[in-house]
């Protein structure tokens, strides 16, 4: 009797993997319906725990909760083999150096230290928040009828359209728009950042951070000539590196979706149980027979033991 597909934890789907998101888009859209409230975003310390710790914190909470009830922590947060090549960390790494720059920006006697203990929090509940939902379980459903070329650019797209929502919360247009096109740039550096350490911790933390200078130099500003050309010159500093942080998840994704290299991960895939053992005995050889074309699949070759059925990717 053939054995059956379990039911926990749950198999992974395109639309299990997308639901999060949208859910996440439409309360979102709720909550910010039509104000004038996104200029003043983190200015204060009471803006600080109503527009990130409080709702932030309850979206991580309710997103871990999914998660849990998936089964999809592992496949969600791990990545079984790291992504190639080395030099891509540069574009992590250069995001790093220009998250501490703007720390020197900040005027740490503008506000009280609480402010910046309840910004820490906030920030870090957007990062686990976000970086779980984007780069974790979205992920995790794309990987099921994409190529990880096109993971990768369907993540940071979706992740960069999320930013459409600050319009909603009185940003003007144009500037929601310039923030669409950062955010999905960022978002691709961060999916590198993933891709390169196997895992989200690093994603997170440069997320967390990021934000952290973003609000932390607004609140302070001194809007003293020296500091504006320092920001300005930081901001066209992280354009370029966000530039080449698309250029580097691009090439890790292109990298995983080469025929050879699919082959070799996929060649210690089980087999159909209805398969003839008698008919498998090529299947550890690296070249197929004279006139065999060899089936080399095209979508999920990140997936982990939990996130692969039985049978042969079909």
């Amino acid at each position: 009797m053939p054995s059956r597909r379990p039911r926990w934890p749950v198999p992974p789907s395109l639309l299990i993997g997308v639901a999060p998101l949208v859910a996440f888009a439409a309360v979102s859209a709720w909550r910010a319906r039509p104000s004038d409230d996104y200029p003043s975003l983190g200015l204060t310390v009471d803006s600080v725990v109503r527009a990130l710790v409080v709702p932030e914190g309850i979206a991580a909470l309710a997103l871990a909760v999914v998660v849990t009830a998936l089964g999809w922590w592992r496949i969600a947060t791990v990545d079984s083999t790291r992504g190639r090549p080395r030099w891509t960390w540069t574009a992590p790494a250069l995001i790093a150096v220009v998250c501490l720059a703007r720390l020197p920006l900040v005027d740490w006697t503008a506000l009280p230290w609480h402010y910046f203990v309840l910004l820490g929090v906030g920030v870090l509940f957007v990062g686990v928040f976000e970086e779980l939902l984007t780069r974790g379980v979205l992920l995790v459903g794309l990987r099921r009828r994409l190529p990880e070329f096109g993971v990768w650019i369907a993540s940071c797209v979706l992740f960069g359209l999320l930013h459409l929502l600050n319009a909603l919360a009185g940003a003007g247009i144009g500037p929601t728009l310039i923030q669409v096109v950062f955010a999905a740039s960022f978002g691709s550096t961060l999916y590198v950042a993933r891709r390169l350490t196997g895992n989200l911790l690093l994603p997170v933390l440069l997320h967390a951070v990021w934000d952290f200078g973003s609000i932390a130099v607004s609140a302070t500003s001194r809007q003293g000539f020296d500091d504006i050309a320092v920001a300005g010159a930081l901001g066209l500093f992280a354009f370029a590196v966000l530039a080449l942080g698309v250029v580097a998840g691009g090439l890790v994704a292109w990298r995983d979706d080469r025929p050879w290299r699919l082959r070799r991960r996929w060649r210690g895939v089980p087999t159909n149980d209805t398969t003839d053992p008698d008919t498998d005995s090529d299947s550890d050889t690296d070249e197929a027979p004279a006139g065999h074309r060899e089936p080399v699949p095209g979508r999920n070759d990140l997936r982990s033991r939990t996130d692969t059925p039985t049978g042969s990717p079909g």
